[in-house]
């Protein structure tokens, strides 16, 4: 990294070599998952012994039975007494003072009313368990025959087939969200190192002797690239332990772990996917880069909240999976800034014209670059300003330089 003549793209290789290594500790990684390996398996152990508790059991007293009409219904916890107290403002005026758990207050034409100390697990068992007894009796009432109750109960069936456009399958939607979630994670878990990596250089006396032998761009492009395959890596062993652990630790308790979906046929929508995705993060990693070139101190500048601008394309694909056929989804998944995550939800949800992800694509890989232009101008003005961070006109200035 110190020769002379090393060409630009040697730098980039080596910066992105030093940066990748950095942040990457192999043994550390593994650590890592042995550690989630075994929290997991405990996990999983007290959740089987959590899910065979049994329920401790209440006393709650009936006021007004007679009023309901049906059966008092069995609920999971709970043993009704009737007659524990001989009316309303009885129990009203002593429940407080009572041994009993809780008092339900029946009347007819009135709302129950159940009277407790303070809300508890069981409390929320009563109103589904009355519902359902109250509509058992309800059709008894009116006789109406078995088959025709099964009907009425019965949702009316409607099987979507998929001609044309879009993601037919459950396994594609599976396989293609998880494409699109691991390409979110790896943006998210790399800002942190993306920030370390850029703003621990400007405390560093050596810097502006660095600058002098290697050109600013290629500095950059090379945290960049070193940075989000530590992000890819470290985002990649989180993944495949999270796998893992939900294939066999299920299995080891006698309960059916994760079974992996088939591999799906449209191969042509996960590229489409994945080069969104790509592009995105790259996006992304190099306009945090520029942000970051202008941070003094990140654990007090105002500008570290905007880490949080990337996470607003991802709310409005969330906002947009039921109207993914509308004009303003279409725009979006265009537009360079939120199509990483609002395209990939029209191709999973609706029929998608083929000049659409092309644009998509195209106005990304435009915006990647011209991020990544203005993150190699920012970086070279900015990393070298320590007490004073630029204001936003200087930074704007050095980003149309770019």
């Amino acid at each position: 990294m110190t020769g002379g003549g090393k060409s630009s793209g040697g730098h980039v290789a080596t910066i992105a070599r030093w940066e990748f290594n950095r942040f990457v500790k192999w043994r550390q990684q593994f650590i890592g998952v042995a550690v989630m390996l075994v929290l997991g398996g405990l996990g999983s152990g007290v959740s089987k012994l959590v899910s065979g508790a049994r329920t401790s059991q209440v006393d709650v007293a009936v006021v007004g039975a007679d009023a309901l009409g049906f059966a008092l219904p069995a609920v999971e916890g709970v043993t009704w007494r009737p007659g524990h107290f001989a009316s309303a403002s009885e129990a009203r005026a002593t429940f407080s003072t009572d041994s009993i758990d809780g008092a339900l207050l029946l009347e007819r034409g009135a709302n129950a009313v159940l009277l407790v100390r303070r809300k508890s697990a069981w409390t929320e068992r009563l109103a589904p368990a009355f519902t359902k007894a109250s509509q058992a009796a309800t059709y008894a009432r009116l006789d109406i025959p078995p088959d025709t109750l099964r009907a009425l109960s019965t949702p009316y069936p409607v099987v979507v087939t998929t001609i044309d456009g879009g993601v037919g399958s459950r396994s594609s939607r599976l396989y293609a969200s998880a494409l699109l979630g691991m390409g979110l994670l790896v943006l998210f878990n790399g800002f942190a190192s993306l920030f370390a990596g850029i703003t621990g250089e400007k405390q560093q006396r050596i810097t502006e002797q660095m600058l002098s032998m290697v050109a600013p761009q290629a500095w950059i492009d090379g945290k960049l690239i070193g940075l989000a395959g530590a992000a890819a890596v470290g985002t990649s062993f989180l993944v495949a332990t999270g796998l893992l652990a939900l294939m066999v630790l299920p299995r080891l308790l006698g309960r059916p772990g994760l079974t992996i979906p088939p591999i799906p046929t449209e191969l042509g929508i996960f590229a489409i996917i994945a080069l969104v995705t790509v592009l995105g993060t790259v996006m992304w990693f190099s306009f945090m880069a520029a942000i970051a070139a202008t941070i003094d101190d990140p654990n007090s500048s105002p500008r570290s909240a905007m880490l949080m601008i990337p996470i607003l394309p991802t709310a409005f694909a969330f906002m947009l999976v039921s109207r993914a056929d509308s004009t303003v989804a279409q725009v979006l998944a265009i537009f360079p800034l939120t199509s990483m995550a609002v395209l990939p939800v029209r191709l999973l949800a609706t029929a998608v014209p083929w000049w659409e992800p092309a644009l998509a694509v195209l106005f990304l890989a435009l915006a990647a670059w011209l991020f990544r232009r203005a993150a190699g101008k920012i970086f070279a003005a900015g990393v070298l300003l320590y007490g004073k961070e630029p204001s936003m006109a200087e930074t704007l200035r050095w980003a149309r330089e770019a």
